[in-house]
């Protein structure tokens, strides 16, 4: 009898073992890009917009490069908000408008966070 469970229970084992270790990327991904968004917001709080928008162009090529997986994973909605906040921080930061790239910068921090917590192995998410 229990041969007949070896192969289900192995099989769910492996799509945990897979499901945490893409939360664990995930999350050093996210991790990553809010380092860097916080770097691009304490660059423009110095006024040095320059670098605040190589800090912003950096992390979205990071952003980018990892979307092709996380179009796999993640809603598509989720993704565009953070693409769309991106070129909006960014837009900011090319008119030097403090006030309004510092909210973009917060948003676009907030929707990272929102991908990265919908990855998460959780009881909400799950539910």
């Amino acid at each position: 009898m229990t041969k007949y469970f070896a192969v289900p229970v192995a099989v769910l084992a492996l799509l945990l073992g897979l499901s945490l270790e893409n939360g664990r990327r995930i999350e050093s991904d996210a991790t990553r890009w809010l380092t860097a968004v916080e770097a691009a917001t304490a660059a423009a709080e110095r006024e040095d917009w320059p670098e605040a928008r190589e800090a912003l162009r950096e992390t979205r090529e990071d952003w980018e490069s990892r979307k092709p997986w996380l179009h796999v994973v993640t809603a598509h909605d989720e993704l565009e908000a953070a693409d769309a906040l991106f070129a909006e921080a960014d837009s900011f930061a090319q008119e030097r408008d403090m006030a309004e790239f510092r909210g973009a910068a917060a948003q676009l921090s907030v929707q990272l966070r929102v991908v990265s917590d919908m990855q998460q192995l959780s009881l909400r998410n799950i539910l």
